[in-house]
């Protein structure tokens, strides 16, 4: 194929071999398949925009035959609104012809047979030939690329509504849990406020009460029936009053101002004393037994947090025991750990129930019918982690163990007054 006067080659170059040039017959031979074999399409126009070759890819993209074009305006490619402008581009190119791409920047477009529009990208190249000057352009279908471009588009899009989508709930989200939050801390203050009136306004009537049954029973003597009703009453205003405090006690210690206060005491003292305070909970028929192992019995704890520990677990074996059986308390120092254990064969703690003994409120399934608030345990085991404790049980029907242990001097204790009050 040669291009317009004769001249054999409308590519800028010179084909070369390893072993020398090609002959003209063979370059041009070459150059025909690649201007007819491109996949893109290859038109060359003359000065005034006539088309005067163009290569199959350039027919089949417009939808037109191998030789269609021929003789065509360059205009005629380009939908009717673009023709005018491209005009005046194209006498513009022609007195400044350089070689560049075309679509940076623009949106341009191609018009097949067939009136359809579609994208397309052009790069232009011109060269002389018998004095006449002819422009050769690349043209591409960009179609595809521009479906993806614009899928991308419209991902990024989604993508941003999205996430402004889910900006928006989360800041309702944060807006519902700062309210909830605030309506908690309101809670909160309200329950600390209830918890503080009624242990005030409670421990008073029972005090009264306590003290009014103390005289029915002085003035009763030896009565045995009024003795019995006495006892009962004593009972169960000591029962109120462990309730307030174990209220009381879970209320400080959420509110983070129960703080260990350590002193140096006898633990057999601490112990016998408590277990003399508890022998009138027992029921009929129940012992309350004491030993302690080794010859060391001084301890720097807080007495106050132990003293709830031993009465806590000492007067749950008394409740959920049965009359007639033994409870046994036992405490050994050893390897700079004191160990607290305490025995009772009562009903047992149901398999099931075991793994929740420790949490607020919880109660077993088999104690129902047993007055309790379920909190005993659970202040147990805060007062053994503030105080670096541990607490620890096996459980049967027929027998309970619960063992605590903890530091025999809590590390960097001061020495206080034993008789300083820590806790109500």
């Amino acid at each position: 194929m040669s291009a317009p006067g004769g001249h054999p080659t409308y590519l800028a170059g010179m084909l070369r071999s390893a072993d020398g040039l090609f002959a003209d017959s063979d370059a041009n031979r070459v150059c025909e398949l690649l201007f007819m074999t491109a996949a893109e399409g290859l038109v060359v126009v003359d000065a005034s925009g006539r088309i005067i070759m163009q290569n199959p890819s350039l027919g089949r993209m417009f939808g037109y035959g191998p030789e269609g074009l021929i003789g065509a305006s360059i205009e005629d490619l380009l939908p009717e609104a673009m023709r005018t402008r491209h005009h005046a581009h194209r006498e513009a190119y022609n007195r400044k012809p350089v070689q560049r791409a075309m679509g940076r920047g623009l949106e341009l477009k191609g018009r097949r047979q067939d009136g359809s529009v579609f994208p397309l990208e052009v790069s232009l190249n011109h060269f002389d030939v018998g004095g006449k000057r002819y422009v050769m352009a690349l043209v591409t279908d960009i179609t595809l690329r521009r479906m993806a471009e614009d899928q991308l588009v419209r991902a990024n899009q989604e993508l941003e509504d999205r996430v402004e989508q889910r900006t928006a709930e989360l800041r309702e989200a944060e807006g519902g849990l700062r309210r909830a939050l605030d309506k908690e801390r309101e809670l909160h203050a309200l329950k600390s406020r209830f918890v503080a009136m009624a242990s005030h306004e409670f421990r008073t009537p029972l005090s009264t009460i306590m003290g009014s049954v103390d005289l029915i029973g002085r003035y009763a003597g030896e009565d045995e029936r009024v003795g019995k009703h006495v006892k009962r009453i004593r009972g169960k205003v000591r029962e109120l009053t462990a309730m307030l405090n174990e209220f009381l006690s879970l209320e400080r210690i959420e509110q983070g101002i129960v703080q260990v206060q350590p002193a140096e005491i006898d633990i057999v003292h601490q112990c016998i004393e408590q277990i003399e305070e508890l022998r009138g909970l027992a029921k009929t028929g129940q012992s309350i037994d004491y030993d302690h192992a080794g010859d060391d019995r001084m301890v720097l704890t807080d007495p106050q947090m132990l003293g709830h520990i031993i009465t806590n677990l000492v007067s749950n074996a008394v409740k959920y025991s049965p009359e007639h059986t033994a409870i046994r308390l036992h405490s050994a120092i050893g390897e700079g750990r004191l160990r607290l254990t305490v025995t009772d064969h009562g009903m047992g703690i149901p398999a099931e129930d075991q793994q929740h003994l420790f949490d607020r409120f919880f109660r077993g399934s088999n104690v129902m019918t047993i007055q309790g608030t379920g909190l005993g345990l659970n202040i147990v085991k805060r007062y053994l982690d503030l105080m670096g404790g541990t607490i620890a049980f096996t459980s049967r029907p027929g027998e309970t163990i619960f063992s605590a242990e903890l530091p025999q001097r809590i590390a960097n204790a001061p020495v206080k007054n034993p008789d300083a009050p820590s806790l109500p």
